[in-house]
Order: structure tokens, then C-alpha cells, then sequence
């Protein structure tokens, strides 16, 4: 299977399908096929077991007829507008059709599964991006601005004092504080985590603070002081850990090499020619 994740070997089998979908193509819409349209047992199947599968029954015969009658309808329809050049300078139609072709490209390059050998060398390679971020818990003590106006910090400094004062000091006092929408306790979470509940420049403070009662710490709602409590610092994952994460990205890697080599192969085969008189603007 290793010639499978060979980007010539994928072009090569591209072309192939492609020749094929061609050929099969031409023989349908050839004119003693292109007025014949042929329903078969295992389409009828089809349509049988979709509508069971979204209706968990399966369809009465009449409602099969109907669902019979639509493919015929539809064949039809697509059919006349093949005709009548409905598919060309259709800026939607263009777009879904390159879509299908990339999307044939990645199919190939997907066809055989990555190796452990080839996934641990990815993993090592790109480390750091699977690096597990650090998480803290914390509580804290919310004064808002619009109560406390310009004596806002002088009142957090002086909460601070009292409870660093205290053996031992709490580890939560919310109650010294102003009412807070959300909530005022929170168990390691991860800087992303506490950037959507508080902001950035909160999160960045946040982790900089050393055990216990700190602050005042500004955020979107006002000041904060907080108890820093548990935290699990930063670390390198072991593969294991990470494997399915690693396998997903392997995938999209191959997916998009392929996507890319079947352009640059195709692109070969093609003189492309730019109007040398276009604004020097538009480039």
C-alpha cells in the first residue's frame, strides 16, 4: 500500500478515474442511451433504505412509487439541462465541480492508512503544536465599576489587605465584593478557557500570579482580586496520548498535497496565457 501515498501514484490513479467517469459519461448520453432512463432493483434499494433511515420505517409502496417518481423526475431535469448548456458560465455550478474534483484528489490520497512509523515521525516533528497548555483554579472577588466609580481600586486594595490579614486566609470570599454574573469559583482551566470567560488581558494576568490572594486584576467587567489555587503546569504530550489529534492532521497534510499535486499536474497539460495589456493595477 505504500505506493498509494505516492503524489504520482494518486495523479495516476486520478487520471484513471477521471477517463473512466468520462467514458462513462459519453456512453450514457450517447444518442441511443440519452432518451433511456433505467431505474435498477439496487437504486430502488437505495432509495428504500434512505427514507428508512430517516423516517425509521420503511416507505408504504406508494410512498415508494413517489420516491421512485422523484429519481425519474430528477434524471430528467438534470438530464435537459445538460442539453440546453445550463452547467456552463454558472459561477455555482464551477465552484461545486472544482469542489468535486479536490475532494476526488483527497479520496485517493486517503485510500491507505498511515503507518505508526509515519504518524510518530509527524508527532515528533510538530511537537510543540500538541504541547498541553497549563490550567489554574481560582476564586474571586468581583467589584464593579459603575458602583464603585474612581475609589474602585482603593476598595480592592483594601479587601486584599484584610484578607491576606486572616490566619488562615480564605480561599474564597465573594461576599466582600459586588454581585457577579457569572460564577466566582473556577477548577483548572486552561488560559483559551478563561480568555472566554474574562478576556485576554485577564487570562495573561492570570497565569503570571503566584499562589494565594493577589490582585487588583482588571477585566471586561471591572476589578478582580483572586486566589490562585491549583495549577498543573504546561507539558509535552506523549504520542498516545494525542493519536487520534495526530492521525486527523496526517490526513489533512496528505489531503492537501494531494489536492495540490493534482492541480500542478493538471496545470501541466494546459498554456495559460495572461494579457500582457491587464493594469499593471489588478496584479
Amino acid at each position: 500500500m505504500r505506493l498509494l501515498r505516492d503524489p504520482l501514484v494518486q495523479f495516476g490513479l486520478l487520471g484513471a478515474a477521471l477517463l473512466l467517469v468520462y467514458a462513462l459519461t459519453a456512453d450514457l448520453y450517447s444518442p441511443d442511451s440519452s432518451r433511456r432512463i433505467e431505474i435498477s432493483a439496487a437504486e430502488i434499494e437505495f432509495l428504500a433504505a434512505q427514507w428508512e433511515r430517516q423516517w425509521q420505517r420503511p416507505p408504504t409502496g406508494q410512498e415508494l412509487e413517489a420516491l421512485v417518481e422523484a429519481r425519474v423526475r430528477e434524471e430528467v431535469l438534470y438530464r435537459e439541462a445538460l442539453a440546453v448548456g445550463l452547467d456552463r458560465n454558472d459561477a455555482v455550478v464551477r465552484r461545486a465541480m472544482v469542489r468535486k474534483m479536490e475532494l476526488l484528489s483527497q479520496d485517493l490520497a486517503l485510500l491507505a492508512d498511515p503507518t505508526d512509523r509515519e504518524l510518530r515521525a509527524f508527532f515528533e516533528e510538530r511537537q510543540e503544536e500538541y504541547r498541553i497548555p497549563p490550567r489554574i483554579s481560582f476564586s474571586h472577588v468581583y467589584f464593579n465599576p459603575d458602583r464603585r466609580g474612581s475609589s474602585i481600586e482603593d476598595a480592592a486594595r483594601r479587601v486584599l489587605a484584610d484578607v491576606r490579614a486572616e490566619v488562615p486566609p480564605p480561599v474564597r470570599a465573594p461576599e466582600r465584593g459586588d454581585r457577579f454574573m457569572l460564577a466566582y469559583d473556577y477548577a483548572l482551566l486552561s488560559p483559551q478557557e478563561v480568555q472566554r470567560q474574562f478576556g485576554s488581558d485577564f487570562a495573561g494576568a492570570l497565569f503570571e500570579l503566584a499562589p494565594g490572594w493577589q490582585g487588583p486584576v482588571p477585566s471586561g467587567y471591572g476589578i478582580h482580586l483572586v486566589y490562585i489555587g491549583d495549577r498543573v503546569e504546561s507539558r509535552l504530550p506523549k504520542f498516545a496520548e494525542v493519536r487520534q489529534e495526530v492521525v486527523a492532521d496526517f490526513n489533512r497534510m496528505r489531503a492537501d498535497r494531494a489536492r495540490d499535486a493534482l492541480y500542478e499536474g493538471l496545470r501541466e497539460r494546459y498554456e495559460v496565457v495572461i494579457d500582457a495589456e491587464a493594469p499593471k493595477t489588478l496584479f
